[in-house]
């Protein structure tokens, strides 16, 4: 089927992906189209193809030029733009920092809850609106079943601390975080809560490709976290393909 009947073909059908720059040099999908959705938020960036025979949007969170660092990303334009493409399932891709000295890297981490006191991402801007947060559990679940059958190290639960970015955090912001959390990033808990605010069901699998800033005292470069992320980012997407069947197995070609 050509990519440019993906969208005639029925939206309810695909299932969405957010990743990050580690796969702006990575052919994730087969077919693909790329387009421009206008939402009332604004202007949202698609890539429409496959994995195998199963519909894909795929969203570069970073711009398709890594234009957009973490604090100036549109998170509600760029959900806005998978709910209108009749989305209901997204997967979240991304890096982030290890906060446990317990956990021998590389890993991988598919967190059940976080922390963001500083993000102000929402679709709500002229109404008051309270979202119970959270990542979805199904989605979850899949994430996790799917992770364990490559024999990486999964961390299959966890707390993840959105910090504000594009900087990475202090020595002395870790030993805080460190208390509360077991990783580090930039954008899932906004992804997480405009995804929820939407009615979309979303979770995450990140890669842990470094320690954050003073665990084991392991001095962190950006350089050299895009390229151990870039590594991981292969077998992630591994995880994620088998992700997207599951998903559509179980949740969206039994309902058709």
């Amino acid at each position: 089927m050509n990519a440019d009947k993906i969208i005639r073909s029925g939206g309810q059908s695909l299932i969405g992906i957010v990743g990050g720059t580690n796969i702006l040099e990575i052919e994730v999908l087969r077919d693909v189209i790329e387009k421009r959705i206008r939402t009332p938020y604004g202007m949202a960036e698609v890539d429409l193809g496959y994995i195998e025979d199963i519909k894909v949007a795929l969203i570069r969170r970073h711009g398709r030029k890594q234009n957009k660092p973490p604090h100036t990303i549109n998170h509600a334009a760029n959900f806005s733009a998978l709910k209108k493409l009749g989305i209901r399932y997204v997967i979240g891709m991304s890096s982030v920092g290890c906060l446990r000295e317990d956990v021998e890297l590389p890993a991988l981490i598919i967190p059940d809850d976080y922390i963001d006191f500083f993000s102000s991402a929402t679709v709500f801007k002229d109404k008051l609106v309270h979202i119970t947060p959270g990542f979805d559990e199904d989605v979850r679940r899949v994430l996790v079943k799917c992770a364990k059958k490559y024999g990486i190290n999964v961390v299959d639960r966890g707390v993840y601390f959105q910090s504000r970015g594009p900087r990475l955090e202090t020595k002395a912001e870790i030993r805080v975080i460190k208390n509360w959390a077991d990783c580090v990033g930039m954008t899932a808990a906004s992804e997480a809560t405009v995804a929820k605010e939407l009615g979309l069901k979303y979770a995450v699998i990140c890669t842990m490709d470094n320690y954050a800033h003073g665990i084991k005292d392991e001095v962190v470069e950006y350089e050299k976290i895009r390229r151990r992320a870039k590594e991981s980012a292969y077998l992630c997407l591994k995880v994620i393909g088998e992700a997207v069947k599951v998903i559509w197995n179980e949740y969206i070609d039994k309902k058709r």
